[in-house]
This record gives structure tokens, sequence and C-alpha cells, in this order.
């Protein structure tokens, strides 16, 4: 497959990804609940249920510790030896200083894909060696859904802030703006209002060529099913 067929490829599957974010808000507005979702091995709390089962990108905003170890030690030998490894060693510990002091800015860290699980109580995410963390929507103090730019950033009121970013973005948006500010207020969210307006928007031909995915999320619409949850 060529550069261009990739480009392509992946041009369609953002429209994809879109037009479901779309579809849920469309779903939602008409005041209808999110599907749970059936996920096993991951066991949820009393009464909780998952909506949302996706690969997303995790980063959390936060300072490193600056710490750094300095090379010395005694050097014995010729003086011009010596000397030299003086000043290998300084030009070490010179470098080692500056990482660590660049390794104090406040910078998104940990980036990597994870599997991510949306559920009606909170966000979780699968680390590699540190298992399954969760991010509770009742302790969300900043909100700034970004699906326009493929993530969604929160603030917590005692953990470092989360971004979580991909092709599953805009259908997180959709689905965090109503668990996070509520039935009644998520829809006056200012970063998810361009999936709004295309949910408001007259819906297209369905008989369009739009992609797989996309006819099949319409289908279900106009058969009264909910947008299927990853």
């Amino acid at each position: 497959m060529g550069r261009n067929d990739n480009r392509a490829g992946t041009a369609q599957r953002e429209r994809d990804e879109w037009q479901l974010g779309v579809d849920w808000a469309r779903w939602l507005l008409a005041g209808n609940h999110p599907q749970p979702l059936t996920i096993y091995g991951l066991v949820l709390e009393p009464g909780e249920v998952a909506y949302v089962n996706t690969p997303a990108h995790y980063a959390r905003l936060y300072r490193g510790s600056g710490r750094y170890t300095t090379s010395g030690g005694f050097i014995i030998g010729h003086p011009a030896l010596v000397v030299g490894a003086l000043a290998a060693n300084a030009a070490v510990n010179a470098s080692r200083k500056a990482a660590a002091k660049r390794n104090t800015e406040l910078m998104w860290r940990d980036l990597q894909e994870v599997p991510t699980v949306a559920t009606n109580y909170r966000i979780l995410c699968q680390l590699p060696g540190r298992g399954w963390l969760s991010f509770y929507y009742n302790s969300v103090q900043e909100f700034y859904p970004d699906p326009a730019n493929w993530r969604i950033t929160f603030g917590f009121q005692e953990a470092e802030p989360l971004q979580l970013a991909g092709l599953a973005s805009p259908t997180l948006a959709v689905l965090t703006a109503w668990c996070v500010l509520g039935s009644d207020r998520w829809h006056g969210e200012p970063g998810i209002q361009p999936l709004l307006q295309a949910a408001y928007a007259p819906q297209i031909d369905p008989n369009a060529v739009v992609g797989e995915v996309v006819d099949e999320e319409r289908r279900q619409l106009d058969t009264g099913e909910p947008p299927q949850a990853r």
C-alpha cells in the first residue's frame, strides 16, 4: 500500500470516527441514555455500567523530580590523564544537571496508547505495570473536550491532569460531557459544539457512500437503535 493510500485510509477513519461522535450526540440530544456495553475481566462497582471500550493515547501533566547522580571518585595516574578525566567528569555532571533541570519543567509525560473504558462513574486506563487507573467524574474540576483536535483534557482535585487523545476522541468527548456535566448541561459545553451542530443538521442521504461504519451507525439511528459502543 502506498503513502497516498495510507493517507486516504487515515482520512476515512477520521471521518468515520467523527461521524460516530455526531451519532452519539444525536442519540443523547434525543433524550436517550447510552446503552450498556458487556465487558469481561474488568470488575465494575455495584451499579456501574460500561459504555465505551477503546484504545486511547494517554498522558499526564506533571513535573519531574529533578534528581540526578554525579560522576566522580578518586583518579590516580599521570597528571595529564587526571586532568582529562576530571574534565570529562565535569562535562558529564554538567550534562546531568542540565537534564535534571529540564526534568522539573511542567510537561505532558507518560505518553502511550492504552486500553480505555468509559463507564457511568469513571474513566479507566490500563497502564503496563500499573494495572487499571480510575478517574472518577465526581473528582473532575476542569473539563476541556477538544474533539476538533482529537483530544480531551481533565483536571482533578487531587491528581495530575489527564489527557486522552486519538480517533475515539469525538465519542469520548460527547459521552464524558454527558457524564461529567449531567444530562441537563452537557449540550452547553463549548468544546463539543462542532459535533452538536452536525447532530442538529439535517442528515445526509442515507444511500450516500460515506464508509461502512457511518452507514451502520446511521441505520441503527433510523431504526431507533443506539450508536454502537466499541
